[in-house]
């Protein structure tokens, strides 16, 4: 293995080597604080590591791996999202008798998991990742077992896993038993791939795969736990399956169907037809389900079926010269979810220490805190796709790629579940500026009750996110030409 090879897998090795060193610290020293400060390094120098990849052109490392600027930049999705569930995981756990260590080693091992899926290049790895993320998420979704919703919670989440990893393992061999190896790639290298990739045996392995992928990605009709483990885990846990998880299973997806396409499975409508059918139920269905929550977690849940369902337009590409806009897309589309998705969850913990929110207690926080209000409104206006914001760019993206590809009835689905969506995203908003009853004034309760608003950190976050997310916004070009291929 040459110098480039280890540089290139720079990121994965430090998460694996931060991971041997937390565990020899606990070993040492049974320390919160030691072991977040040390989980924060980890992270950091990951993110460190990571940045020159992002320039830098697509090495095969191993069989198994292959790093891209794809890749790299959605790692450094990956790992801001864990390194922010780590800072606001402190507030969380404070309250509680144990130590915690294990709390941040299962972080660690969910943001390993998923670095290993988003410069995977073979199926083995891509299992690898996904059990690790998996495995280390359902000691997540349960980790407070004395709260009221943990053992359901956990049990849903395992039962999920288990269900998603042997379709997944089963579609695999499916695919295996065609192909005769693993590996996305060197598929091309088959002299009769094209009729490899159109066979019936081929299209049911891939469509128990992606029946695993859609598990994990909450998809129609396969989303029934995401509502319930939303609401049932510790919001920042909850966080990092709406980040973390998300970037990675899609991320991996891509990689998957692409190599597909490339290597002449462009004849193989039937699975276009499923995927389109799934995306437009997603969207509508998503959105529709959002209408009747009043707990925000919940509402956020039914909301990331419908932002999954608009990503799988990107899917649907007509020929490869097409998969470089579709990466552009995805991976911008992505960024405005992942930073939407911080920007709400932050204000959950701020606003409130309750494990669930309902829309009511954020009644008139607008006049008690208006940099906490603000930053829910910016979040909300960017999952809702309104101009000026990352969302709409993202979905501008979306809109353009199925535009040129001609896909009339997901365009349709996105402009009818966008229609309904704003119906809560503005519910959301509204309840933010209604009076409230100043002798039981509950948002300003809910938030001094809380502490977290009190630490100048906390506050400097937060306008940070705001800032970020308008600059974004009104110049989506400074993020998209890191993504372009160089």
């Amino acid at each position: 293995m040459t110098i480039a090879m280890l540089l290139a897998l720079s990121p994965q090795l430090v998460l694996s080597f931060g991971i041997v060193i937390a565990l020899l610290l606990i070993a040492w020293r049974r320390s919160q604080l030691s072991i977040q400060f040390l989980t924060q390094v980890i992270l950091v120098a990951a993110l460190i590591f990571n940045f020159k990849l992002l320039f830098s052109e697509a090495i095969q490392v191993t069989p198994l791996l292959k790093v891209d600027h794809y890749g790299a930049f959605a790692f450094m999705l990956i790992a801001l999202s864990s390194l922010v569930v780590v800072c606001l995981s402190r507030r969380f756990l404070i309250s509680k008798t144990e130590v915690h260590d294990e709390y941040y080693l299962l972080i660690l091992l969910v943001t390993l998991g998923a670095s290993i899926l988003v410069v995977s290049d073979h199926y083995a790895s891509l299992f690898l990742g996904f059990e690790l993320i998996s495995i280390a998420l359902v000691g997540l979704v349960g980790y407070i077992r004395n709260s009221e919703l943990a053992v359901e919670t956990g049990f849903k989440y395992l039962i999920l896993s288990a269900s998603a990893s042997s379709f997944m393992l089963l579609g695999i061999a499916f695919i295996y038993s065609q192909t005769g190896q693993l590996s996305f790639s060197a598929l091309s290298s088959f002299t009769n791939n094209a009729m490899v990739v159109n066979s019936y045996f081929y299209s049911i392995g891939f469509l128990l795969f992606f029946t695993g992928i859609a598990f994990k990605l909450s998809l129609f009709p396969f989303h029934f736990w995401t509502p319930d483990v939303y609401q049932g885990s510790p919001t920042v846990i909850t966080l990092l399956m709406a980040t973390v998880s998300k970037v990675a299973m899609f991320i991996v997806l891509i990689k998957v169907w692409f190599a597909m396409k490339a290597v002449g499975g462009g004849q193989q409508e039937g699975l276009s037809y499923l995927i389109t059918t799934i995306a437009a139920f997603s969207m509508v269905a998503g959105n529709a389900l959002a209408l009747l929550q009043t707990n925000i977690k919940r509402l956020l849940g039914y909301s990331s079926i419908a932002h999954m369902g608009y990503l799988l337009i990107i899917l649907q590409i007509s020929s490869v010269k097409d998969i470089n806009f579709a990466w552009q897309s995805a991976l911008f589309y992505l960024a405005a979810y992942v930073l939407a998705n911080i920007s709400i969850f932050t204000a959950l913990i701020i606003s409130s220490p309750k494990n669930d929110v309902c829309i009511e207690d954020w009644r008139g926080l607008f006049w008690q805190n208006r940099p906490l209000a603000l930053l829910i409104i910016v979040a909300v206006l960017s999952f809702a796709g309104v101009p000026l914001t990352m969302g709409f760019i993202g979905k501008f993206y979306l809109l353009t790629f199925a535009t040129q590809a001609k896909l009339w009835w997901l365009i349709a689905a996105l402009i009818v579940g966008s229609g309904i969506a704003l119906f809560y995203y503005l519910r959301l908003i509204f309840v933010l500026f209604v009076s409230y009853d100043k002798e039981n004034n509950q948002p300003a309760e809910l938030v001094k009750n809380n502490g977290l608003w009190g630490n100048v950190s906390t506050q400097i976050f937060v306008i940070t996110l705001i800032l970020m997310a308008m600059f974004l916004g009104l110049f989506p070009d400074t993020l998209s030409q890191y993504i372009v291929s160089h």
